[in-house]
C-alpha cells in the first residue's frame, strides 16, 4: 500500500468514525427526548387517573342524584346542586319514578308520603334510598296494581309490592324509613302490601335479574322478598315488629346475605321465621340469623344454604325447619327436589330477657356520597349484662 492509498483510507475511517459518533449523539438526544416524553405521558396518565377522572366521576354523581321532598300537599324533585324544582306531582309515586328514570340516585327525604299505587323501578342500575324520617302509606281510595300469588284460592289475594323491581338488574334499594302495611279483605277479594319485592320471573324459567342490593333498617310489619334473582346482596334486614318472616327467597341463586334479624314487637314476645327459603333457591350463603323465641329461625324447603351462625334470643319454639318440597308461591323455576342446610354455629341464649335494635344510619343529603350503615342487636341478661351483635356496611354512590 502506497502513502496515497493510506491517506485515503485514514480519511475514510475518520469519516466513518465521525458519522458513527454523530449517530451516537443523535441517539443520546433521542433517548433524552423519549424519556421526557415518557415522563410527560406518565405524569399526564397519573393526572388523568387520579385527578381528572375522579373529578369527572364526582361531577357525574352529583348530576345524577335527585332529592324528593314534601312541598305542601305535593311532592317535588330537585337536583342535588340547586334548589330548582325539576318535577312536582301530588302523587309521590310519580316523583319517585321520575327521579329513577332521569338519574342514577334517588333519595326520598323525611316526610309522610301517600301513594296512589306501588312504586315501579323503571330501569336497571339505579339506587333508591328512603330516608329514616320518611313514611310511605298507600292510598286506600285508589286502584292498586297487584301481582299473582299462588295459593289455595289464587284469585282471592292480590299482593301489592310497595316497591317493585320487576326484572331490572343492579338495582339497589336502601330502606331506612317506614312502609305502612295496607290490608283490605272482604268475602270477594283480599289485598295487602308487601314492602319490597325483587322479581326476576321470566318466560325462560331462570333468574331474570342479577346483581344489586336490598338493605333494610327501617320499619315494616311484613316480609321482604327476592324471587328468581341471582347475585343480589342483602347485607342487613333487621325488623323488630315480629313479622311472619323478615326475608323470603324463592328461586334464587348465588345470593349472599349478611345479618338477618326478626325480633318480637313486645318485650319477651315471640316471632315467626327469621328467613324463609320457601323453595328452589341454591348456593345461598348467610353470615348471621337472629330470631327471638322463633317459630323457626330458618325454614329451608327445597333449597341449598350455608349459614355461618344462627342465634336464638330466648328458647326457640323450633330452630330449623327442613320440610319436604313445598308449594311455591311465586317462583317460575323448575323443581330440583333436593335440599341441604349447613349451619356452622348455633347459639341459644336461654336466659335472654329482652333484645333491641340500634341503628346507626346516615343523615341525607349531608352524608352523601359515602356513608356507613350499622345495625346492632343488643340483648339484655340478668345482672345488667349485655351482649351485642353488629353488622356495618359501607356505601359509596360514586361507585
Amino acid at each position: 500500500m502506497n502513502n496515497e492509498e493510506s491517506i485515503n483510507l485514514t480519511h475514510a475511517s475518520c469519516i466513518v468514525l465521525g458519522f458513527h459518533a454523530y449517530l451516537n449523539l443523535c441517539y443520546e438526544h433521542m433517548q433524552v427526548l423519549t424519556n421526557i416524553l415518557v415522563s410527560f405521558n406518565h405524569k399526564l396518565l397519573l393526572f388523568i387517573l387520579f385527578v381528572a377522572l375522579p373529578s369527572i366521576s364526582l361531577a357525574a354523581w352529583e348530576d345524577e342524584t335527585h332529592l324528593i321532598s314534601k312541598d305542601g300537599t305535593e311532592s317535588v324533585v330537585r337536583g342535588l346542586k340547586n334548589e330548582a324544582i325539576l318535577f312536582r306531582h301530588k302523587d309521590p309515586q310519580k316523583c319517585v319514578e321520575w327521579g329513577m328514570s332521569n338519574g342514577v340516585n334517588t333519595i326520598v327525604l323525611a316526610g309522610e308520603y301517600i301513594f296512589d299505587d306501588r312504586i315501579d323501578v323503571p330501569r336497571p342500575g339505579v339506587t333508591l334510598i328512603v330516608d329514616k324520617g320518611a313514611v310511605f302509606k298507600l292510598n286506600p281510595d285508589t286502584k292498586h296494581s297487584t301481582i299473582s300469588f299462588k295459593a289455595s284460592n289464587p284469585d282471592y289475594w292480590g299482593m301489592i309490592p310497595f316497591i317493585y323491581n320487576k326484572g331490572h338488574s343492579n338495582v339497589e334499594i336502601l330502606m331506612f324509613g317506614e312502609l305502612v302495611k295496607y290490608r283490605l279483605e272482604t268475602k270477594e277479594r283480599g289485598r295487602q302490601t308487601m314492602p319490597i319485592i325483587f322479581d326476576g320471573r321470566n318466560t325462560k324459567g331462570d333468574c331474570g335479574l342479577s346483581g344489586g342490593m336490598m338493605l333494610v333498617t327501617g320499619r315494616a310489619t311484613d316480609s321482604f322478598w327476592l324471587i328468581d334473582s341471582s347475585d343480589v346482596k342483602v347485607p342487613i334486614v333487621a325488623l323488630d315488629t315480629g313479622p311472619g318472616a323478615s326475608l323470603v327467597l324463592e328461586g334464587c341463586e348465588d345470593c349472599h346475605l349478611g345479618m338477618i334479624v326478626n325480633l318480637a314487637a313486645e318485650p319477651g314476645g315471640k316471632t315467626g321465621e327469621t328467613i324463609d327459603l320457601n323453595s328452589r333457591s341454591i348456593d345461598i350463603t348467610i353470615e348471621r340469623l337472629i330470631g327471638e323465641r322463633s317459630y323457626e329461625i330458618i325454614d329451608c324447603n327445597e333449597s341449598h344454604v350455608i349459614v355461618d351462625e344462627a342465634i336464638s334470643v330466648g328458647i326457640p319454639q323450633k330452630l330449623f325447619g327442613r320440610g319436604p318440597v313445598s308449594g311455591p308461591r311465586f317462583t317460575d323455576r323448575r323443581s330440583f327436589g333436593t335440599r341441604s342446610l349447613n349451619v356452622r354455629k348455633t347459639t341459644v341464649l336461654n336466659d335472654a330477657i329482652e333484645a333491641r335494635l340500634i341503628h346507626d344510619v346516615p343523615t341525607f343529603p349531608e352524608s352523601l356520597p359515602q356513608f356507613t350503615v350499622k345495625t346492632t342487636v343488643e340483648i339484655d341478661f340478668e345482672g345488667n349484662k349485655k351482649r351485642r351483635y353488629s353488622k356495618a356496611v359501607q356505601i359509596d354512590l360514586r361507585n
